[in-house]
């Protein structure tokens, strides 16, 4: 019984977090459509992000990073709701199945995906910001290492899964 409100308690977050992460994307691309009209906008994006000094060098550079967060939370958002796929699918009583492996697999590349991204905006934002002395709001990129441990585990529910067929055949 405390395992399944455990999971509960997690779906919860999971949820507030997609939703949280989803309405950051949205507010972020919002100020930058209301930016392109208005330069201003662009000093309190979200969060009192501040790419003033971006929009003011260029544009072109300014939308890209734009462009590169709103990538990255909206990746985070899919990430928390394969998360919710993830806990909906999710069997205490026959916890390797092929839906939980699948869905680890699938956070696991995005994790990795999103530490791609993250890397080339991080470098995007330090060439532009070291060159010009621009203030550096880099994205947290420690996302491989987390990767790698949801596809090690995603592969011991595949092993699980094969073990779990084997004694069925044998039954």
């Amino acid at each position: 019984m405390k395992t399944a409100k455990i999971l509960k308690v997690a779906t919860f977050f999971s949820w507030f977090a997609c939703i949280g992460l989803t309405i950051k994307s949205g507010a972020i691309l919002v100020t930058y459509l209301l930016s392109i009209s208005n330069p201003e906008a662009s000093k309190n994006m979200y969060e009192s992000l501040n790419l003033f000094e971006y929009y003011n060098h260029s544009f072109l550079n300014y939308s890209i990073i734009v462009f590169y967060k709103i990538v990255l939370f909206s990746v985070e958002a899919y990430i928390a709701y394969l998360v919710i796929q993830l806990l909906k699918k999710l069997n205490i009583k026959q916890p390797f199945n092929i839906d939980v492996h699948s869905l680890m697999r699938k956070i696991s590349f995005a994790i990795f995906y999103l530490w791609i991204i993250a890397i080339v905006h991080n470098t995007h934002i330090q060439i532009i910001g070291k060159k010009h002395n621009f203030e550096l709001s880099l994205f947290s990129s420690d996302f491989v290492f987390l990767s790698l441990v949801i596809f090690i585990f995603a592969q011991i529910v595949k092993r699980g899964i094969e073990i779990q067929s084997e004694n069925d055949l044998t039954i």
